[in-house]
């Protein structure tokens, strides 16, 4: 009976060792050991070994021995005997998707008001429209009179609708 042989990457790292091809690899994810049953594997397959989801809501970074992280893209490849690899950090993401009225908009600010979402978005004048929150259970937060609260951004997707203010003419 063949027994497989785990590669705990930070170990050979720190005894200077280059890691064997095709092996079964121990490394480290954020606070997470892992292990990973093949040499290559993209940034997600590393995020869904150590239980990140939705991948999309974390950055990947790489740690090379007397390096700087060295971030790791969704669908890049890492090859798992390159010399080197200390252990993966796992940091939340820094950029928002959110999509107002279908139509789909990205911040980098942590919260925004609803004026701010409603201007990014192009929904102009501001004045003539509020801001209701479609929430995944499918419930609604309304921001009418509210248009300087902030909203924290969250991932994955925040759905918004924009409201006119005014009575809708009628044909």
């Amino acid at each position: 009976m063949e027994t497989t042989v785990v590669i705990d990457l930070e170990q050979f790292t720190k005894e200077g060792k280059v890691p064997p091809l095709g092996q079964r690899y121990k490394v480290k994810v954020g606070e997470k050991e892992v292990i990973l049953d093949k040499q290559i594997v993209t940034g997600r397959e590393i995020f869904e070994a150590a239980g990140y989801k939705p991948p999309e809501c974390h950055w990947l970074y790489q740690k090379l021995k007397g390096c700087d992280f060295e971030k790791i893209d969704l669908d890049e490849k890492v090859d798992l005997a390159k010399p080197g690899i200390e252990h993966f950090v796992v940091k939340p993401t820094e950029v928002f998707h959110y999509f107002v009225d279908a139509e789909p908009e990205t911040t980098d600010q942590k919260q925004m008001t609803p004026n701010q979402i409603l201007e990014n978005a192009g929904i102009t004048p501001v004045k003539d429209y509020y801001l209701v929150r479609i929430n995944a259970d499918g419930s609604q937060d309304s921001f009418i009179d509210k248009a300087d609260t902030p909203i924290k951004m969250v991932c994955p997707a925040v759905k918004f609708v924009s409201a006119f203010r005014g009575e809708t003419p009628v044909s």
